[in-house]
């Protein structure tokens, strides 16, 4: 089984953003974390999951259940849902890369819960805010 931990942040004072995402599977362990450029804490979030899926699927593990995680609620209802009202194109692109498991999970989890993705957020705001 693979878990998957997301999360996006963004400092709208100084225009800084990032997303991040932890996967842990039976053998391993990955951590990502990336500067991006925009305005919306939603999007950022939806891309989070975007982008660690492609790595995911990129490294050929999607014989394996995923467990998705997220502290974002529109992100987990919006997949559960498989529609959003205003990010509808994001979900477009995500749910394929879901379905191409054998079977997936999306939770929605606390800030406590999330903690190794947003730790590693929190430390990439503060680098950006520091160069």
């Amino acid at each position: 089984m693979i878990k998957l931990y997301t999360d996006a942040g963004l400092n709208t004072n100084q225009n800084l953003a990032a997303i991040a995402y932890v996967y842990k599977t039976e053998n391993d362990s990955q951590e990502f974390v990336r500067r991006e450029d925009s305005n919306d804490n939603h999007y950022l979030e939806f891309l989070a999951v975007e982008v660690a899926l492609k790595d995911i699927l990129d490294k050929d593990l999607q014989d394996d259940i995923i467990q998705l995680h997220s502290d974002s609620k529109i992100v987990i209802d919006s997949i559960n849902k498989k529609y959003s009202k205003h990010y509808q194109a994001q979900v477009d692109v995500i749910m394929p890369m879901l379905e191409k498991f054998p079977m997936y999970f999306a939770k929605h989890i606390s800030d406590k819960d999330n903690r190794a993705a947003h730790s590693l957020i929190h430390q990439e705001l503060i680098h950006l805010r520091k160069s």
